[in-house]
């Protein structure tokens, strides 16, 4: 029986299988080979045509950046740079400026640009000794923040302007030396109160004239506002010491009368958080959001 007979010679059943698959992989690549010699037709294209590649889209520049923040003599920093070699670079010289009292890391990247600031930055950093104060660097910009006295901003942008001429120097750096008294309204009502005689009513009426702008349909303190909310921090420590204020965050136009009132509150929040940066009493103030559709100011409300 065949049966009987297959058993009887399994090596040679295998050996006819293997030829047989052999025979049958040849043919199929002399038939591969004939289908890439024969042209293509346009009723059945070539299986194996490469489809062409997409273009990968371009990958947008964006500058370097770093920010720095003095934290009683603690240094946190972060950002972003070109190159593994720069990172290592920034951190030695930020290490050796601030004797090891540093933390933080920066992101490398290759879309970044590189830095000019970077060579002439640990000349910058060795006057950066005050507490409270922050610097961010990006591109061809400098924007100094946090609470730095009048001296120190003097001090901090005669600095950059020797070290990074060209540059724009922003956030506390405007309004240097009272250039921002001579023209603007709420720096003028800030300079007239008188410390340690005027009222909370008086002070309430001149933090009424501050004007604070924000980032489009955002809570984020544009950087041109941060002069005169020193100012008013200023005179709020100044005032009272028991007097207290309710800020009224500029709502309207974030759609729903709800949504206005979030965005108030959270912009009534950021103006506290500043003015607390930059020296006035976190007692001494209050948040409360404004709804209703309608665009409404900042205010400043006496708490009796």
């Amino acid at each position: 029986m065949r049966t009987a007979r297959s058993n009887r010679h399994p090596a040679s059943r295998a050996r006819r299988g293997a030829l047989a698959a052999t025979a049958l992989l040849a043919a199929l690549a002399g038939l591969g080979a004939c289908n890439r010699n024969a042209p293509a037709t346009d009723a059945a294209p070539a299986a194996d045509a490469a489809a062409p590649a997409a273009a990968a889209a371009p990958v947008e520049p964006v500058e370097a950046k770093l920010g720095l923040a003095n934290n009683n003599g603690a240094i946190r920093y972060d950002g972003r740079v070109d190159s593994e070699a720069t990172r290592k670079a920034l951190g030695i010289a930020l290490a050796q400026a601030y004797s090891g009292q540093i933390a933080g890391d920066l992101e490398v990247a290759k879309a970044v640009k590189p830095a000019p600031w970077q060579e002439k930055l640990p000349q910058f950093v060795a006057a950066l000794t005050m507490s409270g104060v922050a610097v961010t660097f990006e591109g061809n910009s400098v924007e100094l923040s946090g609470q730095a006295s009048d001296a120190d901003r003097a001090l901090l942008l005669e600095k950059a302007k020797t070290l990074f001429p060209g540059f724009r120097y922003g956030g506390l750096f405007e309004g240097v030396g009272g250039e921002a008294a001579s023209s603007d309204a709420a720096a003028q009502a800030l300079a007239a109160l008188v410390p340690g005689k005027s009222g909370a009513g008086e002070i309430a009426q001149a933090l009424n004239k501050v004007e604070v702008r924000f980032e489009d349909g955002g809570a984020r303190i544009a950087p041109a506002s941060l002069n005169i909310l020193s100012r008013a921090a200023k005179a709020i420590a100044a005032g009272p010491k028991d007097a207290r204020y309710e800020i009224v965050g500029p709502g309207g136009g974030a759609g729903q009368p709800a949504d206005n009132e979030i965005l108030s509150r959270q912009r009534a929040e950021a103006v506290k958080v500043q003015l607390i940066v930059a020296g006035a009493n976190p007692g001494a103030l209050d948040t409360r959001g404004e709804a209703g559709a309608a665009a409404t100011p900042l205010k400043f409300n006496p708490v009796k």
